[in-house]
Parts: C-alpha cells; structure tokens; sequence
C-alpha cells in the first residue's frame, strides 16, 4: 500500500474535488486522478462518485477514509519519535507568527516539537503580519510565519499552509438562511482586521480587482480573529475571516459560514527565513513543519 495515495485520497475527500486536491498537495490534477485509479484498482472498490463538481466518497470510501487517516497519524507519529531518538536538540527558538497560523495552526505543532525535544526553549510572538516580517527582518525572531509572501531583498518564503476565506454571520442574521454574493458583503456593516492584516489585505485585494474596494461599510476595526469571531457571534455585523479560525464558532453553531461566489478568497501562510545561516533548533523546526501531515 502506497501512503502517498492514501495521503492523496484523504485530502481529496476533505476538499471534495480533484482540482483543489491538487492544488493543496502540490501536484497536477492528473497525477491525482491517477492515483485515485490506482488505489481503487488495487483494493478493488468503488471510492468515489460525483455530485455535481464534487467528488464524494462511496460506502467504502468512507470506511477508507476513516482508517487512511488513523494509518497516516500513527505513522506519522513513529516517523518523528524515532527522529527523536535520533537528535537531542537544545538552545532556544525565537518564532513570530500572524494571528491565525499563531492562534490556531502553530501552537499543535509547536508542542508536538517540544515533547520531541524537551530541553528547547521555545518562544513564539503573535502579531500582524507586517509586525512579524519587520521583527525578522531586524533579527528579533528567527522565523516567521505569516499570511503574504514579502518581497524584501534577503528573505526567502515557501508556502506552508493553505486557507480559505469566507464570510460568517450569526445564525440569526439575514445572511444566515440564504447564499451570499459580492453585494451582500458591500451592503452589510463588516467587521474587519486592523491594517497590517493579512486577512485584511487578501479581501481588500479580491473586491479591488472587481472595482469595488472601497465600498465597504466598516463597523469595527479589530486587531484579531477571535475579536473579529465573538463580534460577528453577537450579530453586530459581517466578518470575512479564515475558515480555520471560525471551525469552533461553527462547530458550536454561534456562526454560520458561506462561501461568497465570485470572489477569489484563497490564500497561503508562508514560512519566511532570512537567507543567512540559521540555528540547528530553526532547522530541526522548519525540516519538521515541512514533513508534518497538516498542512492545508
């Protein structure tokens, strides 16, 4: 059994089409299309069947589905416990993070790190974007990750994790029980990040190529997701947020989550470095983030 398959047809169940698969794995979509086939040729069953554009899941896929992703954590987990064994690290680690890969996507991995090597001294700064690439750019954290890719000479950026943007409401506002377009967000009181945002910046530039950035009606300017979160809970406006950091708020039914047609809200955190020499701690970190299974 190949575990890249696997990889790969877990992600295309959880995006529910090829294409995004593709683009979240960083591969060509027929490469995904062919290790779909291969995989159901050789456990010989029926794994997907189409709904519209989405691709979802049979009876034995979902069973699949299920043990796929078990296998791959379990495996995953020996992989870093037997490089665990293997390095015994020490010193500190001075990382800066944006508010949504700091408060939701970096804390996981940061401690799975820390119980690989508990003699580390770890320290991660969460601010906005901007604040974080200048704090890397003047050497008070040694690597960032942050939602833009900045262009400043001297640092090199690969992408780490992928996002999506979507508008959220509470269940009892007018949104809330029917679909939403561009207008509804130009119409609506919004909340919104401070400037320096990345979140901010990625919807700011999606209404500008359509010719409307400036028609929003902001009612509150907030300086983190979860502000942002308990407002829109409270009904006192509109929130474009990532869909990461809205999953509890959706989960617990206080938000309700839509994707806005037409507008390109997707966007990418990357991991950014200073082009000199780095710690043996950044390295071990960043050769950890790039080989975990999260991402996406």
């Amino acid at each position: 059994m190949n575990l890249n398959f696997l990889r790969t047809f877990v992600t295309v169940v959880e995006e529910g089409n090829y294409s995004r698969a593709a683009n979240r794995l960083h591969l060509s979509q027929p490469a995904v299309s062919m290790q779909m086939q291969s995989l159901a040729r050789e456990l010989g069953v029926e794994l997907f069947h189409r709904r519209g554009h989405r691709v979802c899941p049979t009876e034995a896929g979902d069973i699949l589905y299920q043990q796929a992703r078990v296998l791959l954590q379990e495996w995953q987990g020996t992989v870093q416990k037997l490089d665990g064994l293997s390095q015994r690290l020490r010193g500190r680690l001075e990382l800066g993070a944006s508010t949504v890969p700091g408060d939701f996507l970096l804390p996981p991995e940061l401690c799975d790190f820390y119980c690989l090597h508990p003699e580390l001294d770890l320290c991660l700064k969460v601010a906005p974007s901007q604040v974080i690439v200048e704090d890397l750019m003047q050497g008070n954290v040694e690597l960032a990750v942050v939602g833009y890719k900045p262009e400043a000479e001297g640092l090199k950026s690969n992408v780490l994790f992928t996002d999506q943007l979507g508008l959220v409401c509470s269940p009892g506002h007018v949104l809330a029980r029917r679909s939403v377009s561009v207008q509804d967000i130009l119409a609506q009181p919004m909340l919104m990040r401070t400037h320096g945002s990345a979140t901010r910046s990625v919807l700011e530039g999606a209404l500008e190529r359509l010719g409307c950035g400036k028609k929003m009606q902001v009612a509150m300017e907030l300086g983190s997701s979860r502000a942002l979160l308990e407002a829109a809970a409270r009904n006192i406006g509109v929130a474009v947020v990532s869909k990461v950091a809205a999953a509890d708020y959706i989960h617990q039914r206080r938000l309700v989550w839509k994707d806005i047609p037409g507008l390109d809200l997707q966007r990418s955190f990357w991991l950014v470095q200073n082009r000199g020499s780095k710690s043996a701690v950044a390295q071990a970190f960043i050769q950890y983030l790039q080989r975990s299974d999260h991402r996406g």
